[in-house]
């Protein structure tokens, strides 16, 4: 017996020694540190983590984890830092905010420092004088905003015909749903008195004639689109890189570009042949540019693991609200110069409601409830019809949607829509999302819970115009619930939460915080029955950012097997004053195993 008791320990001495010669060796293995996994319902922390060729080899105890190195092995020692996923961005424009980098920058105070139209023109001045542009070259400013300005308005032709007469100008609003620009830039794009407003948008006037002020609004941007500057590939490729590396500095290993222009996507994909793309970038095409065939072509790639990955398209059915071109069913609370000039019949319908024109027709069936209102409130950029067609096709193909709501009345739009299509038969498996979902009301959240819609909230909206929400585009109570990310939460609404570069900077902790604090800028804390925990917030910005773009199954989380998309922090933002969260630093960002981003202070 003793010695079938000895040779059963030799085989099992003998196989345990097999098993550990032959397992796999890590190339990396992180400890000492909080090290978050974000799987499970409350923070759950391991000890050490180990990477090889680029995934998760194992997650958990320091002395387990240990049994996976070897001499090549790395061990890396955070130093009682903090170890998370990396950030997953559910919403911006890479494309766009990389631009931002060749143009006249005119961000707003307390992100810039342009408080004025003199400040706006003094930094077109300055740029034509070092730059010195040849004659007929078109100037591009990105960022003012008119309610950010001591002149509480947009710069019109005028102000910007003081800068120049032989350059055309043409500045970007801080939404990116208006342009304002110069006379030789209408000249250049023909845009006169006799030039009709497009459908979804609005060319400003002068006061009482059809001459161009020089504003256009959300469609209307897109006839001064042809006198824009083209880029030559490198010049565009280098801007793309420094954005790219730009959104790595913050954390984030997957970026977003939420509407996509043909000319982008073909950018994309020249920088993803050349191994140019330093971290994920999913790409959604805007509609007006979506064809059959690349509804086909999504549906077919919709699992690639390439660094350029299109999962669905991108509709606009309304603007934005520090824009006054957000779609909302209460009017502006201090309505904007030249409304009064506005012809609109107003009407307010659960999930149905749309703007009804003369320019607009309906069946006797789809004509909506007609309501008395006093007041401005903005409109919207596609017709129920329009969205229910786009709808319909993104469904036959098995297509995500990702559609921009700012106002209440658009997301009746889309409900409306969605209603009219899907019916009874909801798709929670194409992951609809609604991107901004700001002043979306209760009843409209409980139809995306029930329905497995995902709202995407823009927090940082609390903060950067949160003061002005109340006093100027919303009200106090209206602007109490804007973002309300808890609410949505205990309905069982799936949420992410987003910065939406560049209209606010690509960093997700200052998102995280604005989420928590719900603090304005001048101190105000808005809406506090709205604020969320940092863990939900860090979720929305991890594995539920991963959930919403259908790569949960390979990122978000801290589990074997997923890709080691990873960032250090200096400060846990689970453990700091919550206050102090948006002052946290990323230390170093981990691309697939490899160290994309070191903070050169540490």
């Amino acid at each position: 017996m003793r010695t079938l008791i000895l040779l059963i320990s030799v085989c099992t001495l003998f196989c345990g020694c097999q098993k550990e010669q032959g397992q796999e060796k890590a190339d990396t293995i992180y400890f000492g540190g909080d090290i978050v996994t974000m799987e499970g319902e409350f923070p759950e922390y391991i000890e050490a983590l180990a990477v090889k060729n680029g995934k998760i080899l194992f997650a958990g105890p320091e002395n387990e984890a240990m049994g996976f190195s070897s001499d090549s092995t790395r061990l890396v020692d955070i130093m009682n830092k903090t170890m998370i996923p990396g950030f997953y961005d559910p919403h911006s424009h890479v494309v766009f905010q990389s631009a931002k980098f060749g143009c006249v920058n005119l961000d707003p105070y307390p992100i810039g420092d342009v408080r004025t139209i003199p400040d706006i023109q003094r930094k077109l001045r300055e740029h034509i004088n070092q730059k010195k542009p040849k004659t007929g070259t078109t100037i591009i400013g990105w960022g003012y905003d008119d309610t950010g300005l001591e002149e509480m308005r947009h710069p019109n032709r005028d102000d910007l015909d003081a800068v120049s007469t032989e350059h055309a100008i043409v500045l970007m609003h801080i939404s990116s749903h208006l342009i304002t620009c110069n006379s030789k830039a209408l000249e250049l794009a023909g845009i006169s008195a006799g030039t009709k407003d497009p459908n979804g948008g609005k060319i400003q006037r002068r006061p009482g004639s059809n001459q161009p002020l020089g504003v256009m609004e959300e469609q209307a941007m897109f006839l001064l689109m042809k006198i824009l500057p083209i880029p030559t590939i490198d010049e565009a490729i280098t801007l793309m890189e420094q954005g790219l590396l730009n959104y790595a500095a913050e954390g984030i290993t997957t970026c977003q570009d939420g509407n996509t222009m043909p000319d982008a996507m073909k950018l994309l994909q020249v920088m993803e042949a050349q191994n140019k793309l330093p971290i994920d970038v999913i790409s959604y095409p805007m509609y007006k540019f979506t064809t059959d065939s690349l509804l086909n072509v999504i549906s077919e790639d919709f699992n690639t693991t390439d660094r350029l990955i299109t999962k669905g398209i991108k509709l606009t059915i309304d603007g934005a609200i520090q824009g006054y071109t957000a779609y909302l069913s209460e009017p502006y609370f201090v309505q904007p110069e030249g409304s009064s000039e506005v012809e609109e019949a107003g009407c307010i319908n659960e999930f149905g409601g749309q703007l009804v024109t003369g320019e607009t027709s309906h069946t006797e069936t789809e004509k909506l409830v007609i309501k008395d209102f006093e007041g401005y409130r903005g409109y919207p950029s596609m017709t129920q019809e329009e969205i229910e067609d786009w709808i319909r096709k993104a469904d036959e193909k098995g297509v995500q949607l990702i559609v921009h709501c700012n106002g209440d009345s658009a997301v009746d739009l889309l409900i409306g829509a969605l209603n009219k299509v899907r019916g009874k038969t909801p798709r929670p498996d194409l992951r609809t999302t609604i991107i901004h979902s700001q002043t979306i009301r209760d009843e409209q959240m409980d139809y995306a819970a029930e329905n497995g819609i995902i709202l995407s909230f823009f927090p940082i909206h609390i903060e950067f115009w949160g003061d002005r929400h109340q006093s100027l585009f919303l009200g106090k109570e209206r602007a109490e619930r804007i973002n309300p990310a808890n609410t949505a939460l205990r309905k069982g609404a799936k949420i992410t939460l987003h910065h939406d570069a560049p209209i606010a900077h690509c960093g997700m902790l200052p998102v995280i915080s604005a989420a928590v604090n719900r603090l304005t800028s001048g101190g105000q804390l808005l809406g506090p029955d709205e604020r969320i925990t940092p863990y939900q917030a860090l979720c929305t910005v991890t594995r539920d950012a991963a959930y919403q773009s259908f790569e949960d199954y390979r990122k978000g989380t801290l589990t074997k097997g997923k890709l080691a998309d990873l960032v250090i922090l200096d400060q846990n933002p689970l453990k700091v004053d919550p206050k102090e969260i948006k002052n946290i630093k990323v230390l170093e960002t981990i691309k697939e195993g490899v160290s994309i981003f070191k903070n050169k202070e540490q």
